[in-house]
Order: structure tokens, then C-alpha cells, then sequence
């Protein structure tokens, strides 16, 4: 019973498993002829001579008929060289010119191989026995070359069994009509993913994807299509049954995970030897919570000073969510504080405990600038300098420094990456290759460029797991410097692209020729680290970036800089690093010091301006949990020009079994891997709706409703959505649908989630449309028919996300409007927004000292409600009371998100620039200056208009101080 589960595990499930056969192979290495037809053994088998045959019938109910193959499988040797698993040698379909004939052979020796059991009734003897000789028919024969083959056996009545049933298969066969031994005929292609080659593609390849690939949704890889109008149906099918198998293979063998942390760091060293303590550079990660939405606990603050902010110590990390911890298209989660308003970034954080150990796993070290001699451009290969920075990581971990040993190093005249890793783990890294590329004088020589080093990791928890092969997870960590100077953003998005295609390693695979090269991109990897003196600066003037480095007490001045950082800048515009993490920074630019000539009061040289030259971005894979834990600069270490920089990785991994995981994957693959128009004409997918109604749509309130599919045919179904028209959007920009396609089995149901979400980017347009709410949504079958899904709903008008002319034309509350145009006359507006007038006024009514009020976050249910009583005219359900701080928290925020929600800035962009040519003002109080840092990057917002030439946010601010007092 063992050996048939084994056979029945390579199948799909249409296939029944008649006849299953042990036997030996009989090859001219084992056998000797004698006389007649007898064959002898001459000595005992061994495990490769050991074959198994299985006689297996597939039934076809639409077409009434059943066709047969032989199957012969070979064992596949554990390490421990003992029989685990079975994997297929030969596939023979039972027609054509197919034969099998059996023999009579004596054998010399007793033994054949294994000990054998003594003969069952109806055996053969032990010193004798049977062969069996198939000759496939070599139309069918997906090896036209092969000779005949011959087996032994002494199991006569299983021999006889199969025999008899290979004949009645055959027969079977010749009784249907247009029987063709051509493998591209009607006939028999349901053996295709048994012998076809692309059984065991690039979905069992132990190189992993290009990471790129998992940052681009699946439905924008897929044929353009569209109603009535099926794409390339044959790729679609080909690329979601690959990615399905995937995942499933992986989720189905997962025995577990397994965490290991890692520190990255980089440093420009300005040519210098080490001279100072680097222990800050290499010591734990801190404690602080690093997130763009985090903010401080405040001490008792008066209004009109916030004074120096205490840095909270938690025991708390934020991790970024993942591509794959969201849907491709969901709608985005709100942000419960009023401060990511000015911080120009969607990245969306989770806050979990952390429990790290200070010393991590692994260091990755990047330098820069190791060797300026002219002398070192000519790619230098000495190692003096990669040992003395070695002596110092080392000296500077203490006694640390001997849990440590160096895995890996490359070194390209100035740039150097260093590898470390714990000894108790040592055993756990393998395949420890490097690479080198040059970016810098006419893109030879090595004053600019990248080093890489990419390695296998193999948790050591895999055996107590009870994995016996176990996967693998590649990391791979670049170090690169691009190209210098403020101007020369083009170059080092240039140097980015060229060191991505030209940093690869250096690999072999085996073809039908022999073992050939085979580069490896750095992208090939679970799990990728680039970091380096980057080179990207700040497109603003240098004395208003010094300026607003100088304002301590301006919580945002990072964020408000960040906003002109070419290196995100260039992610934006996707020039470089798309689709790279980079966690929020939180400290002073790293760029440019210099002792010993004049500085400002910062520390900065008075000749360059202050950037954050030196970076750590990051890529994974979704099987790759990765969670940063800091982002920091060493200020303490003043040695070079630079500062050094560090990040903290936790990186979370699946324990896998690849062999399981690749036997599941090769079945999956067999299950899935041929829909074809002959069997997309049984699909048969039946949806319990094609009408959902959302009922009533409001601003930033999720409804979701729910679609059911179920695979009522016996044939695996894929499937889609594809726009009404070629150059339409599937569907419309307030409702998102996940998943956007799929795969379903036989008799499998699927749940298709349809969520109305309407924010910023759909409520602009909504707010000027009828109310009704009407879509038509396409659900393509691939290789089938097309369902109609219709969708409606109710939108509630919401005083968000309006022009600001337009809310004082309001004849009433905005949701009492039955028609977009029902306002009063253009002449006729009021004096201004009835809701901003309301928010303000409830804020005044009490004169309330509240810590914090427009920096702290709200409770989202109090926002909610006052939101509804400004759209609805309602009264506030809430009285002023200056004890309830989380109220009055909710109202300041309630008024920063209307006014950011606003179509146009309040000041429109075209008149930034001449607002900030004033040049006198009287003192500020500081509560104007308070107002102002808080209110510049909403009442001036540009959106970052590439249009229009940069504005610096400190001559806003400058401007606004004007308009406050």
C-alpha cells in the first residue's frame, strides 16, 4: 500500500493507479544472455536497479472513454542512502505499436539486493523468475530513441495483473475512433504534464525569483484583455498556475519559521585608518520605536513653548508591513495622528514587541573611500587597509569579538564589504560568493562603483524540525558608492541601474551539453541589503537647510527636508531604487563634516551642504519576514568627514523541506499545469450573485461585500478581471476587489472580496457626480466565458475633499445636497466655510490648554462622529469641557484633515513663490512659530508640482509667520 500512495502522489487525481509492480531493472551492467529467452542475474541489485511499474488509467466522462500509460519509476537515495521517495523514469501511453511480453529467467545468485521475502503462493521460486519487456511505441514514446526495456520480478501474479491489464487498456484504446499516436493530438494529453519538460520549470529552481517581480501586482503582468476581448489566454493560464503552485507548495511544506538578526552598517571612511572606538557604529539595536506616524510622549508644555521633546524609550518596534501583508489594491489604512499630514510618506507601520539580542547574528559592513591614493583608481588588490578596518571591528565589539568570525569579504579599490557572522552559526551559511563592478571615471575604474556578497542561509533549528532537506534562504547585501556633487543626480541614478545589471555572480547549470555558465543578478535573492554612500542631496538652497536643521523644536524639519531628497525623489519618479524600503529617518544628515575648517554651529563644512549621503534600503520576498528595528547615525564618530550609519534587521524565515516542498509542488504543477481549450469547454464556474449592492458609501468607511465562486466541473479553473473597455480601469478608483484573479480546482469554492473605500484620490469626484453609485464588473473564466458582475450604491457627500470655494457656496449641511450643482450663486458666497467656522469655534469656546493639541493622535470614533456632524449639520453630541483632552485632540485633528483634504492648498501653488519674497517681519510670538511649523505644509501645499520650480519650506514658513501675527 506504501508504494502505491508513493505512485499516487506523482498523479493528478483523474488518473486511478490499476497495477503496481515491483521489479529490477535488467541492464546489460546486471544481466548476461543464455540460451533461449532466459536472462541471468549475474549480481545482486542494488537500489539504482530497483523500478517500480504502475499501470494507470485515466477515464474521460465527457468523452465516454479511457486511455492507459505504464508508468516506471526509480527510487530517489536519501543522504543516509536509503529508499525515500519516487520519482517517474518513463512514461509509455498503451497504444499504437505499444507491446509487453513476459519471460521465464533463472538467476546464479540468490540475493537481489534487499533481503527478499519468501515466495507467495503462486511465486516463482527463489532461484528463479520472470521478466517483463515493454516496447513503447515510438510515436507515443516521449524518448523516440529508447530501446526496449526489460524487468525482473518473481511476483507472478502481480506480472500476470499487469500484463492483462496493459491488454485491456490497449484495447480500450483501439475501440475509440481517430485513435493518433501523435503526442499533439486529442488523444492522450493528459499524460503531457508527465512528460513534458516544463514539469519541473523554474517553479523547482533553487535560484529564486528576480525580487522585482513581487512588487509588480500579478494582474499587471497578465495579456491586455478586456469584455469580449480575451488576451494571450494560453500565458495568463501558464503564469497564475505558476504563481499558485508556488504558493501552495510553500504554505503546504512550511514547517515552521526561524529568525536571525542582522546589523547593517556603512561608512565613508574619507581614506582614513581607523583611529576611533567604532562600538557605537557596532553596538545593539535601540529601543526607540522608529516610524513616521511615531510620536514622543510630551512633558507638561505650555502652547506657546514646546521646548525640548523627551525621546520615549519603548519596548516596541514598528515593522513595515509587506507586499504581500496587504492587498494589491486594498484601500490604504488610516493614520491615527495628525503629524504624517507633512511627512510625505505611505509607508504603513505595525508596532510588536522585540526581544533582541544586542549582538546580532550577522554583520553586514559597507565602507567607502577606503583607499583615495591615486595610485588605488588602478583596482588596487591590496589588504591592508580591509585588515586594519577588520583589527578595529573586532577590538571595538570587546570580548564580543570572540563569538565572531569574518564569513566573507570584497574589496574594490575603495569600496569594501565585510561579512560576520556568529561561530555557533557558522555551519548554518554556504554558497559564499562575491562580486565586483566598477562606476567611476569613464565607468572603469574604481573609485566609484559596488561590491556585493551573497550567501545560503539554513536555520540550524531545520533538523530539530525534523527536516532533512532543508531550504535554503539566499540574502545577498550590496555596498555601493555612486557618483558625487549636487548636480549630478542623473549620473547616480545611471550608476544605480548599471551596477544592477552588471553586479552578478557567478554560477553553473547542468543542460544537455554539460555544465554552462550561469550569472546570478543580485535581485535573485529572498532577501536584499543595499547600502552605501549614495551620493543624493537635497534640492534646496544651503542656507535654508542649515536654517531649518537649526529649529530643534520643530518636530517635522526632517520630514520637511526629506521632501527635496533626490534619492526619494528619484524612487517617486521611478528612476532608481523602485520598489525599495527605506525606513523613516530620524536623524541629522550624515554629509558633509569636516574638521578643522570653518564649520557652522552644526558642525557642517561651510562649503557643501548637508545631505543624507549615506543609506540602507532594503527588498524581500514575501516568504522573507523582514523587520526593521533602527535606523541610526553614530554623531559620536568624528573621524571622517561622513558619519557612519547602522540598521537593525530582524529577518524571519520558513523552515522548508525542499524535497517535500518540490513533490508538492511537481503534483500541484500536474493538477494545474495544462488547461487547455479542450478542457476549458467543461469548466463550469457558478457565482451565487452578479448584483451586490454597497448601500451607503461614506468617505474613509470601508464596506465590503463578498462573491462566491465554486469550480462545479471537473477540470481546474482560472480566472480574472478585465476591464469594460481596452482603455478603461477594471474597475472604479473607490472600490478595490482582492483577489484580481485566481485558480480553483475541481469543486473548490473561492471568496472574491469587493470593498467600497472612498479617500482623497476618489472623493474629489465623487463629491461633484450624482450620488448613485453604478459599476460593471467583468470576471473573465481564461479559455472560457465572461460573467457580468453589477454593482451599486448609495455615496454620502462629504465636506471633505472639496475646493474651498465651493464649501462657502454650500446652501446647507453637504449631505442634505440631492444634486452636486444644487449651491448658491457664485456671487453670493458666504464669508466662510460654515464646517471650518464650527470646528474653530468649538476650539475657542473654552480657550482650552491642551498638551499636544494638533501633534498628538486622536481616537478615530471621536474624529468619526465629529466628521458626520460637519457633513450631516448636526450639533456636536460633544460640549466643551476643557478636562476631556481626547476630545479636543479630535477636533484639532478633525480641522488639520479638512484642510489637508482640500482639492487646492489654501494659498494656491502659483503664489508660493512670490508670497516668500518678503524680507522683513516683526518678531514672532512662539506660538505663531508653533502654528506655523504645524500649519506650512498644509495651508502651502505643493504636492511636489515638477512643473513648477521648488519652493523651500522655510520661506513658507517665513511667510505664514507674517500672516499669523
Amino acid at each position: 500500500m506504501a508504494v502505491e500512495e508513493a505512485i499516487q502522489a506523482l498523479l493528478r487525481s483523474s488518473e486511478e493507479v490499476k497495477v503496481v509492480l515491483e521489479t529490477v531493472n535488467i541492464s546489460p551492467s546486471t544481466t548476461t544472455t543464455t540460451t533461449g529467452k532466459a536472462l541471468e542475474l549475474r549480481d545482486p541489485p542494488d537500489l539504482h536497479h530497483r523500478r517500480v511499474l504502475a499501470v494507470v488509467s485515466h477515464r474521460d466522462d465527457w468523452k465516454g472513454s479511457e486511455e492507459g500509460s505504464i508508468f516506471i519509476c526509480k527510487y530517489k537515495a536519501s543522504t543516509h542512502g536509503t529508499p525515500k521517495e519516487l520519482e517517474t523514469q518513463h512514461v509509455f501511453p498503451i497504444a499504437g505499436n505499444f507491446s509487453i511480453s513476459m519471460a521465464q529467467v533463472r538467476r546464479r545468485t540468490i540475493d537481489l539486493g534487499a533481503q527478499q521475502p519468501r515466495p507467495a503462493a503462486g511465486a516463482a521460486p527463489a532461484n528463479s523468475g520472470f521478466s517483463l519487456t515493454i516496447k513503447p511505441d515510438r510515436g507515443l514514446d516521449a524518448e523516440p530513441d529508447s530501446a526496449n526495456l526489460t524487468y525482473f520480478t518473481n511476483d507472478v501474479q502481480l506480472l500476470r495483473a499487469t500484463v492483462h491489464e496493459c491488454k485491456r487498456l490497449k484495447e480500450a484504446t483501439e475501440l475509440g475512433e481517430g485513435v493518433s499516436i501523435s503526442q499533439s493530438s486529442p488523444r492522450f494529453r493528459w499524460l503531457l504534464p508527465y512528460t513534458s519538460q516544463q514539469s519541473s520549470i523554474h517553479i523547482l529552481s533553487s535560484i529564486p525569483q528576480d525580487l522585482r517581480f513581487f512588487y509588480q501586482p500579478l494582474h499587471n503582468r497578465l495579456s491586455p484583455a478586456s469584455a469580449g476581448l480575451s488576451g494571450d489566454d494560453a500565458a495568463d493560464i501558464a503564469l497564475i498556475s505558476e504563481t499558485w503552485v508556488l504558493s501552495k507548495a510553500r504554505e503546504m511544506s512550511r514547517k515552521g519559521r526561524s529568525r536571525i538578526s542582522v546589523r547593517i552598517g556603512t561608512f565613508n571612511v574619507n581614506g582614513k585608518l581607523p583611529s576611533q572606538d567604532l562600538s557605537t557604529w557596532l553596538s545593539g539595536p535601540v529601543k526607540t520605536p522608529i516610524s513616521p506616524i511615531s510620536i514622543p510622549p510630551l512633558k507638561k508644555l505650555s502652547p506657546l513653548s514646546l521646548g525640548e521633546v523627551e525621546v520615549a524609550r519603548s519596548s516596541f518596534y514598528f515593522r513595515k508591513k509587506s507586499p504581500d501583508s496587504k492587498s494589491e489594491n486594498s484601500p490604504p489604512s488610516q493614520i491615527n495622528s495628525s503629524s504624517a499630514l507633512s511627512d510625505g510618506t505611505n509607508d504603513v507601520f505595525e508596532a510588536e514587541p522585540v526581544d533582541v539580542d544586542p549582538f546580532p547574528d550577522i554583520f553586514a559592513l559597507g565602507f567607502q573611500e577606503l583607499d583615495l591614493s591615486t595610485e588605488a583608481l588602478l583596482y588596487s588588490t591590496s589588504s591592508v587597509r580591509e585588515d586594519a578596518w577588520c583589527t578595529a571591528v573586532f577590538a571595538s565589539l570587546g570580548e564580543k569579538g570572540a563569538m565572531y568570525e569574518k564569513l566573507a569579504s570584497k574589496q574594490l579599490v575603495g569600496m569594501l564589504i565585510i561579512i560576520m557572522v556568529k561561530k555557533s552559526l557558522r555551519s548554518c551559511f554556504s554558497d559564499i560568493t562575491t562580486s565586483a563592478a566598477g562606476a567611476g571615471i569613464l565607468g572603469v575604474l574604481g573609485n566609484k562603483g559596488g561590491t556585493a556578497v551573497r550567501l545560503k542561509f539554513t536555520p540550524e533549528s531545520s533538523g530539530k524540525a525534523g527536516i532533512e532537506t532543508p531550504g535554503p534562504t539566499i540574502l545577498t547585501f550590496v555596498n555601493a558608492h555612486l557618483a558625487a556633487f549636487d548636480d549630478m543626480v542623473d549620473k547616480r541614478n545611471s550608476d544605480f541601474q548599471d551596477l544592477s545589471r552588471r553586479l552578478s555572480f557567478d554560477s553553473e547549470v547542468m543542460d544537455s551539453t554539460g555544465l554552462v555558465p550561469l550569472p546570478i543578478s543580485v535581485y535573485e535573492s529572498d532577501a536584499l541589503f543595499w547600502m552605501g554612500d549614495l551620493n543624493y542631496r537635497i534640492d534646496l538652497p544651503d542656507n535654508d537647510i542649515r536654517a531649518i536643521l537649526r529649529f530643534h523644536n520643530w518636530e517635522g524639519r526632517y520630514a520637511s527636508l526629506l521632501r527635496f531628497d533626490q534619492l526619494k525623489k528619484s524612487i517617486r519618479n521611478k528612476q532608481a531604487f523602485v520598489e525599495f524600503s527605506e525606513n523613516h529617518i530620524n536623524h541629522i544628515p550624515t554629509y558633509r563634516f569636516s574638521p578643522g575648517v570653518p564649520t557652522d554651529g552644526l558642525g557642517y563644512d561651510l562649503k557643501r551642504k548637508p545631505a543624507w549621503t549615506d543609506r540602507i534600503l532594503y527588498m524581500n520576498a514575501p516568504s522573507v519576514s523582514l523587520q526593521q528595528l533602527s535606523y541610526t547615525a553614530q554623531p559620536q564618530i568624528t573621524m571622517s568627514d561622513h558619519r557612519p550609519v547602522a540598521a537593525d534587521f530582524l529577518v524571519e524565515v520558513d523552515l522548508i523541506d525542499k524535497d517535500l516542498h518540490d513533490n508538492i509542488a511537481r503534483r500541484l504543477f500536474r493538477e494545474v499545469g495544462y488547461i487547455d481549450e479542450e478542457s476549458s469547454e467543461r469548466t463550469s464556474i457558478k457565482l451565487d450573485t452578479t448584483s451586490l449592492d454597497f448601500g451607503q458609501v461614506m468617505y474613509r468607511k470601508e464596506v465590503s461585500r463578498t462573491v462566491r465562486l465554486q469550480n462545479n466541473s471537473k477540470v481546474p479553473c482560472a480566472y480574472r478581471f478585465v476591464p469594460l473597455e481596452p482603455t478603461s480601469e477594471i474597475h472604479p478608483q473607490w472600490m478595490s476587489i482582492t483577489p484580481m484573479h485566481g485558480l480553483i480546482l475541481p469543486s473548490e469554492v473561492a471568496l472574491i472580496t469587493l470593498t467600497a473605500y472612498v479617500d482623497n484620490n476618489s472623493a474629489p469626484t465623487l463629491n461633484l457626480s450624482p450620488k448613485t453609485l453604478e459599476a460593471t464588473l467583468i470576471l473573465h473564466t481564461i479559455l472560457g466565458k465572461d460573467h457580468f458582475i453589477s454593482v451599486t450604491g448609495e455615496y454620502q457627500y462629504t465636506c471633505f475633499s472639496n475646493e474651498l470655494s465651493r464649501l462657502t457656496r454650500l446652501p446647507g449641511p453637504i449631505r442634505s445636497l440631492t444634486s452636486p450643482s444644487d449651491l448658491r450663486p457664485e456671487n453670493h458666497p458666504l464669508n466662510a466655510p460654515r464646517e471650518i467656522m464650527r470646528l474653530v469655534n468649538w476650539m475657542m469656546s473654552e480657550h482650552a490648554s491642551i498638551d499636544g493639541l494638533f501633534i498628538l493622535p486622536a481616537k478615530e470614533d471621536i474624529v468619526d462622529t465629529i466628521r458626520e456632524c460637519l457633513d450631516t449639520g448636526e450639533e456636536f453630541p460633544i460640549i466643551p469641557n476643557e478636562a476631556d483632552t481626547e476630545v479636543h485632540l479630535a477636533f484639532a485633528v478633525v480641522l488639520l484633515r479638512l484642510l489637508d483634504s482640500l482639492v487646492e492648498p489654501i494659498v494656491p501653488v502659483s503664489l508660493h513663490s512670490k508670497c516668500t519674497q518678503m524680507t522683513s517681519r516683526d518678531e514672532a510670538f512662539e506660538v505663531c512659530d508653533l502654528l506655523t511649523n504645524i500649519f506650512t505644509p498644509i495651508l502651502l501645499r505643493d504636492d511636489l508640482d515638477s512643473s513648477l520650480p521648488p519652493v523651500s519650506p522655510l520661506a513658507k514658513r517665513d511667510f505664514l509667520m507674517y500672516f499669523i501675527s
